[in-house]
């Protein structure tokens, strides 16, 4: 019966099995053993009601004594960490009388995904077990959730891991298949490349990626460097990068080293900055069938198009995806307002709601931005109004920012005024930022002053408020205080680099 609980675990029955231990249960006690349960709790945290199931399994636990076992109770701490509830996997893990090595992890792999990566450390320094590969992972995750101040102890266990050779292609032990020992170093230096990159270490993480021997770098190792570079802004060597990968997957077997799969492309599609760069890659993607079965590579695709000035292509795109989600949609739309094409994008706005397709906070924020570039403050207000009241939206401050662009656009600066006093919540800086630009494209200059004192109270570090004030007085021929708001610049270490032109 163990085997076809397996089985249909692995085929996503995950109720069936569930079903398939309770009659276990009623027909015969004895067939339960401590092989049974984890098979269990693993189908109890796919389903919609994992807490409720995982719970059951452990009354189930609890009344045939199996809490005892290690293997079980492995289990069971994994389960509460997977649902967020750490206290019960705590007082599991302080009860139990034995550990082991993977019970440590789990607690410890617990901490880090519940965002408690100092208690991790500290179970990690109580830990009588030796480490193994998931350990050092585990520890290195932690580092990387507490970010660049950590950097220091994130470096030891570095300098800890290569003097136990847990990096690099050690030797393959007796109980090892080749495959199994290079996805073994692999993990560690997954995380170690990771850990690196969230301390804001590029140079280290590129070192330790580059002291990876090329014929075992998995394709989770190339997607963690090519999104290092994309963070940075490195769209050259993210897409070189790519490029290298894909030179490497032909060098070994098909799918033999590297199972690049469809997360790779998502991650290297914001370097992109070249339309036949982007082409390119979408080539790629089609020889895969990505552009229309993985809703990930299309919404990326949709969007990457419009960013590059090619509405035409996104549409196709669009088009060609099999099952559109609410990302697909808000892509589309998105780069039509963006290009200015209004009417498009309410057509495609009532169209996604006639199909059933829920719009979320970023759908709405497309439709202001083609109602800004339009002029439509009627239309505007409804999806305001449509947002808040037929769909529950809690506007954010991109949403109240675009209604004051809106409207100040429109020249109607006394409205928009009376949207900021009337806001629920405290406007912040980009949301008074949209009121003064609208005053200076409308040439008042009171109104302007006094909004541009306010941002400045809010934003005093920012240079462009000083800047936008000084242009909107010498707009209104007050030199004098042009040169005092200067002056004051420069008290504050501002210095506004003079414009030049790359034309010779």
């Amino acid at each position: 019966m163990n085997g076809l609980m397996r089985s249909q675990v692995s085929r996503g029955a995950f109720r069936e099995a569930l079903q398939t231990l309770s009659e276990m249960h009623r027909k015969d006690i004895h067939q339960l053993d401590h092989f049974t349960f984890p098979i269990a709790l693993k189908a109890a945290c796919r389903t919609t009601a994992t807490l409720r199931h995982g719970q059951q399994v452990h009354n189930l636990v609890l009344r045939l004594g199996f809490q005892v076992d290690v293997y079980v109770a492995n289990a069971l701490i994994s389960m509460y960490c997977g649902c967020a509830h750490l206290e019960d996997a705590v007082l599991l893990f302080k009860e139990m009388p034995q550990r082991s090595t993977v019970t440590w992890n789990t607690i410890m792999g617990g901490c880090v995904r519940n965002g408690l990566p100092r208690l991790s450390l500290s179970y990690f320094s109580n830990m009588p077990e030796v480490p193994d590969s998931v350990t050092m992972s585990t520890l290195l995750q932690a580092h990387a959730h507490l970010g660049a101040p950590a950097l220091r102890s994130g470096r030891s266990v570095h300098a800890h891991i290569i003097r136990r050779r847990a990096v690099g292609f050690h030797q393959q032990t007796a109980t090892q298949t080749l495959l199994e020992m290079k996805n073994d170093c692999c993990v560690v230096e997954n995380a170690l490349i990771h850990m690196y990159l969230e301390s804001s270490c590029l140079s280290y993480a590129e070192k330790v990626f580059q002291g990876i021997p090329t014929d075992i770098r998995d394709h989770i190792c190339w997607t963690t460097m090519i999104s290092g570079y994309v963070r940075n802004d490195m769209h050259y060597l993210a897409l070189a990068t790519f490029r290298c990968l894909l030179m490497q997957q032909q060098q070994c077997k098909w799918g033999e080293v590297l199972n690049l799969d469809a997360s790779t492309v998502v991650t290297v599609m914001p370097s992109l900055t070249l339309l036949r760069h982007g082409k390119e890659m979408h080539c790629f993607a089609l020889k895969r069938g990505y552009d229309r079965s993985n809703v990930f590579v299309a919404t990326s695709l949709v969007h990457m198009y419009g960013e590059l000035g090619s509405i035409e292509c996104a549409a196709k795109q669009f088009k060609r995806v099999e099952e559109k989600n609410v990302a697909v949609w808000t892509a589309m739309l998105t780069a039509y307002a963006k290009h200015g094409r209004s009417k498009d994008c309410f057509r495609l706005f009532d169209e996604m709601r006639l199909q059933g397709v829920t719009p979320n906070p970023l759908t709405f924020m497309g439709v202001l931005i083609a109602c800004t570039h339009a002029g439509l403050v009627v239309e505007a207000l409804d999806c305001f109004k449509c947002m808040t009241q037929d769909y529950g939206i809690t506007p954010d401050m991109h949403h109240y920012a675009a209604m004051v662009d809106v409207l100040g656009r429109a020249g109607k600066l006394k409205e928009a005024l009376e949207f900021i006093v009337s806001m629920p919540v405290k406007p912040t800086a980009p949301v008074w930022g949209s009121l003064m630009a609208a005053s200076a494209l409308h040439h008042d200059i009171k109104l302007g002053h006094e909004v541009a004192k306010i941002v400045m109270r809010m934003e005093p570090e920012n240079p462009g408020n000083f800047v936008f004030l000084c242009n909107m007085m010498a707009q209104d021929g007050r030199w004098d205080d042009v040169s005092v708001a200067r002056e004051t610049m420069k008290l504050h270490g501002f210095e506004k680099i003079p414009a030049h032109s790359s034309i010779s």
